[in-house]
C-alpha cells in the first residue's frame, strides 16, 4: 500500500462550494477526473477507509459493465488526508485472483461492498460470501501497450489489461451449496462496525419487487433484505470461526428496498442504529433502528445525493463518506454526476 499511495497518478478535483450534492450535513469530497466520470465500462459501486501509516485512505471498487473480456473489479485508492487540497490523487487497482503459481485472472463479480480490517480487504461476492485481499501483497506488473487486452503470465511478463498494480485475493468465505433459498443470504454490500466489546463486519442484501426472498414495493410491504454482524477477531483481523465455518452474531430484517450501502451511527455507542444507502427514490438515506421509526433524506427533496452506493463511518464519530454511480450519464457532481463525498454525521439527525 505505501508504495502505490506514493504512485498515485490520476487527479480528482475537490468539489467545490456549490458543485456538489445537495447533502445534510455536507462538509467536503471530490469527483474522479473526467475519463472516470464519463465511461460506461466501469461503474463505481462500494466505499472501505483507513489509514496506511500516516495517509488518510479511502477505497473504492468499480464493477466492470463491459463485456468480453470480463475484467471484473479493480479499486481506485485514494489519499484523502487533506481535503483542504485542490484534488485528491487516486490510482486504479485491478483484483485478481491467482489460477496457480505464478498467473492469475480476473475477479468476476460485482464488487458492491468493501470492508477494509487491518491488512485485509473484504470484497462481497453476491451469491457465494466474502473474498479476501491483503494489502501487503500489492504486485506490480506490466502496464505496457502489450498487455492492454491480456492478463496472467504472457512469456516473461504478468499483465493486468494494462493496471501497474494489482491485488491478488487470499481467500474465501463461501455459503454451503446445501444452504438454499429463500435462507441462503445474499452479500449485496457490506460495511464494518466498530462499535461494540467486539468489531465485526456488516453485510446486508439488496432486494427489490422481483426478488422473491424479500418482496417489496410500493403497493405490498415486505420485509426488505437482511442485514448480518459478523465477529472479527481482533487478533488475526479476520472472521471468528468455530470448527471451520463463520457464523453471523445477530441478522436484522432492513425493512427497506434497494439497499447498497451501510454504515454504522458513529454518534451512538448502541450497535442498534444504522445509516442504509439506497437507489431506492433515485437516492435515498436512511437512519434507522430496532427502537424509532426511520428517518429519510431523499435526493428528489434535495436531501441527499443521487445514486448513493458504499458507506464508511470514520472510528472518531464525525464523518459519514459516500460514493456515488452516477444518474443518468450526468458528470456534474450537483445533478447526479459520481462523486465521492462525506458529511457530518451529527448534523444529520
Amino acid at each position: 500500500m505505501p508504495g502505490v499511495l506514493g504512485d498515485l497518478n490520476r487527479v480528482g478535483p475537490v468539489l467545490g462550494g456549490t458543485n456538489h450534492p445537495p447533502a445534510v450535513g455536507y462538509k467536503g469530497g471530490f469527483r474522479w477526473n473526467d475519463g472516470d466520470m464519463a465511461t460506461t465500462d466501469w461503474v463505481p459501486q462500494a466505499l472501505t477507509a483507513g489509514v496506511s501509516g500516516a495517509t488518510n485512505v479511502a477505497i473504492v471498487s468499480w464493477h466492470y459493465a463491459a463485456t468480453s473480456p470480463d475484467k471484473g473489479v479493480r479499486i481506485s485508492v485514494a489519499d484523502i488526508s487533506d481535503m483542504s487540497l485542490s484534488a485528491v490523487n487516486y490510482r486504479h487497482v485491478l483484483l485478481v485472483r491467482p489460477t496457480s503459481s505464478g498467473n492469475f485472472t480476473a475477479v468476476p463479480v460485482h464488487g458492491g461492498g468493501l470492508a477494509w480490517y487491518g491488512n485485509y480487504l473484504y470484497l462481497a461476492d453476491t451469491s457465494q460470501g466474502f473474498r479476501v485481499f491483503d494489502l501487503t501483497q500489492i504486485r506490480e506488473v506490466d502496464a505496457s501497450a502489450t498487455c492492454e487486452t491480456r492478463i496472467g503470465k504472457v512469456n516473461s511478463v504478468w499483465c493486468a489489461y494494462g493496471y501497474k498494480y494489482v491485488l491478488p485475493q487470499v481467500s474465501a468465505y463461501v455459503v454451503p451449496s446445501t444452504l438454499t433459498s429463500p435462507c441462503r443470504p445474499k452479500f449485496s454490500f457490506l460495511g464494518k462496525d466498530t462499535r461494540g466489546t467486539t468489531d465485526v463486519v456488516l453485510s446486508g442484501e439488496y432486494c427489490n419487487s422481483s426478488d422473491a426472498q424479500c418482496p417489496y414495493d410500493d403497493s405490498t410491504p415486505g420485509l426488505g433484505g437482511r442485514l448480518y454482524r459478523w465477529p472479527v477477531d481482533a487478533t488475526t483481523n479476520r472472521l471468528k470461526t468455530v470448527n471451520g465455518a463463520a457464523a453471523p452474531e445477530r441478522a436484522y430484517i432492513m425493512n427497506e428496498p434497494n439497499v447498497q450501502g451501510v454504515a454504522p451511527i458513529m454518534t451512538t455507542t448502541a450497535t442498534t442504529s444504522y445509516w442504509l444507502s439506497s437507489t431506492r427514490y433515485s437516492g435515498a438515506l436512511f437512519k434507522v433502528s430496532t427502537g424509532a421509526s426511520r428517518t429519510a433524506y431523499l435526493s428528489g427533496d434535495s436531501r441527499w445525493a443521487r445514486m448513493p452506493e458504499g458507506m464508511h463511518a470514520t472510528g472518531s464519530g464525525t464523518n459519514l463518506w459516500t460514493v456515488t454511480e452516477g444518474y443518468q450519464g450526468s458528470t456534474s457532481p450537483s445533478l447526479g454526476g459520481r462523486v465521492v463525498f462525506y458529511v457530518d454525521q451529527a448534523a444529520v439527525d
